[in-house]
């Protein structure tokens, strides 16, 4: 084929047109491509609504074990949330030493409702809180110093008590005479025993007024179990 037969058939193609109906479906084709890569805006919307949908979802699963952990006990599994709310509301409390009152008094009660339930778990929370309140002991007993004489008096004579009672029920040792915060707790129950009874003297016999002064003497060593042995012992009529 010479190169002027070639021309003349290239030119001819120029009056080729394509099938009408072909030329409708592509175009209608290319058309939907375009609506399809462009999102409507109800696609948008519903997408909003469903990332906000999971957003609230996740917030309730965030505060619910905080709102079920008020009453949770030391072992359960809950618990940890519990003391996280506490931080938030003791928080509120300027006072360190009615902060670490506070905190004691909870530490109490939850051993006071651990020695009341029966089963298998109760050894396991009654370790839990025992070293709980043991931790908070350690905290109450350096702030009480701190704590008004008038107030202070009630205060540690309401924790011996608690102390005292729950011991007994449980059979278990919450603080021994050897620790540190034994000492600080009852070297103020001691004392204001001591004060109490010899406001009352009047009323002791020889050998009451004879406890009471060797009492005083132990206290004076720090021998605070033995010096409580001893007032136990002194009974003042009125």
């Amino acid at each position: 084929m010479d190169e002027f037969t070639l021309i003349k058939r290239l030119e001819s193609l120029k009056t080729i047109k394509p099938d009408r109906d072909w030329a409708c479906s592509v175009k209608s084709q290319i058309l939907n491509q375009e609506f399809e890569q462009k999102p409507s805006f109800s696609f948008i919307f519903s997408q909003k609504r469903l990332v906000q949908a999971f957003a609230s979802v996740a917030i309730v699963l965030a505060i619910m074990p905080f709102a079920f952990a008020k009453d949770a006990l030391p072992g359960e599994l809950l618990y940890g949330f519990k003391k996280v709310n506490e931080s938030i509301k003791y928080a509120f409390i300027v006072s360190e030493d009615q902060k670490s009152v506070a905190q004691l008094e909870t530490r109490l009660n939850e051993l006071d409702k651990i020695s009341a339930e029966p089963g298998q778990n109760q050894g396991k929370k009654l370790a839990a809180g025992i070293k709980e309140t043991k931790q908070a002991l350690s905290k109450a007993s350096q702030e009480l110093a701190k704590v008004p004489e008038s107030q202070r008096a009630e205060l540690v004579t309401k924790i011996v008590n608690q102390i005292s009672a729950i011991e007994e029920k449980t059979n278990a040792a919450i603080i021994t005479t050897e620790e540190k915060e034994y000492q600080d707790i009852y070297k103020f129950f001691i004392a204001n025993e001591i004060k109490e009874i010899e406001a009352r003297e009047a009323n002791l016999n020889q050998e009451q007024k004879d406890s009471l002064s060797k009492a005083k003497e132990l206290f004076d060593q720090e021998k605070y179990s033995e010096a409580m042995e001893l007032l136990y012992q002194i009974q003042p009529n009125n």
